[in-house]
């Protein structure tokens, strides 16, 4: 069976060492009907060059040249994937620029992904994952399986209840569809393109795994978002709990404002068709809670809506106390979501 065309997006900064060794992996894919789409948010260093001589060799490869300089990873990918929906794309892939990708990645997930939307049509949003391998800066291995390696697994039932506080979805493993691209972009400001992209397929669609790691995630020291393991952060966590108590804060903080980004997008899209209609309720009473519940209501939303981390370490106490003591006169809710 022939299989359609992939648009994959590779947001690159300051990325000269490795940037390279990405794109030929994607150059080594068993799936060769793909079209790579870059753009660098602002590098002071050679990664321009680089990517401009690799596309210079091969048409299927693209540099996006704009005047927007730094936006950060999820503005600089909320750009790329407007491009890549305005562009016609069906599918669309996420690329880190230090990453390397096996030879079958792609054609692994669209497999699966023409299979599911065989059996639930083209208008439902979906999104597929992998698992990756943690590698070194010289790929090394350092552990076969990220979500073992932080503690984290893929959930089937009712993802959203842990996507709304923790994202278990690595974006350079995924691959989106149309329907999902849809209801997604324009992105937001969020805590993480990924992040968005699964809360958006968790509520208006579905979230597919492939089990198998697809992807050497290579840790270097200056990984936009890297892995520590789940051991190294339980020991920062004991070693400094005020700091963690703090980061506990700020991501609450940003939890809050993502679950009423996603409620206003899921509402918009529910207008249109049934799609994400338990979802927005969820929403609505998770949002409510934080605009106008005490601490005890708060919990007892989580609770009912089984709305919780999944990793064993610190964080789950820290989000519960969290949750309890969080002060809404420091916030300023965007309206209400009744």
């Amino acid at each position: 069976m022939s299989l359609p065309p992939v648009t994959i997006v590779l947001s690159s900064f300051n990325g000269e060492k490795y940037v390279a060794d990405q794109i030929r992996s994607i150059q080594g894919q068993t799936h060769r009907h793909w079209k790579l789409l870059v753009r660098d948010d602002g590098s002071a260093d050679r990664t321009v060059d680089i990517v401009q001589r690799l596309a210079d060799r091969d048409s299927r490869i693209a540099l996006l040249r704009d005047a927007r300089g730094n936006l950060g990873p999820p503005a600089s990918f909320g750009v790329l994937l407007e491009h890549a929906l305005a562009g016609g794309a069906d599918y669309v892939a996420l690329a880190d620029q230090d990453d390397v990708w096996l030879p079958h990645k792609i054609a692994c997930e669209l497999e699966l992904m023409l299979h599911r939307e065989d059996q639930v049509g083209k208008t439902k949003p979906i999104l597929i994952h992998t698992d990756l391998i943690v590698a070194g800066e010289d790929l090394r291995l350092v552990h076969p399986s990220y979500l073992a390696y932080e503690g984290l697994r893929h959930l089937d039932d009712s993802p959203l209840s842990t996507l709304l506080i923790q994202n278990f979805v690595t974006g350079c493993t995924t691959l989106s569809n149309r329907a999902l691209l849809d209801a997604a972009v324009p992105i937001p400001t969020v805590i993480m393109h990924d992040w968005w992209l699964a809360l958006c397929a968790a509520a208006l669609g579905e979230i597919r795994h492939v089990p198998e790691p697809m992807v050497h995630y290579r840790q270097h020291g200056r990984n936009a978002m890297g892995s520590v393991g789940q051991r190294r952060s339980l020991w920062r966590s004991l070693r400094n709990p005020i700091a963690a108590w703090l980061r506990a804060d700020v991501v609450l903080d940003q939890v809050v404002e993502q679950a009423r980004e996603l409620a206003e997008r899921v509402a918009r899209e529910e207008r249109r068709s049934s799609a994400g209609r338990q979802s927005l309720q969820v929403l609505r009473d998770f949002c409510r809670a934080f605009s106008e519940g005490g601490g005890l209501t708060r919990l007892r939303v989580l609770s009912r809506h089984r709305i919780r981390p999944h990793t064993f370490s610190p964080y789950p106490v820290r989000f519960y106390a969290r949750v309890l003591f969080w002060s809404r006169t420091a916030h300023s809710p965007k309206g209400s979501m009744a």
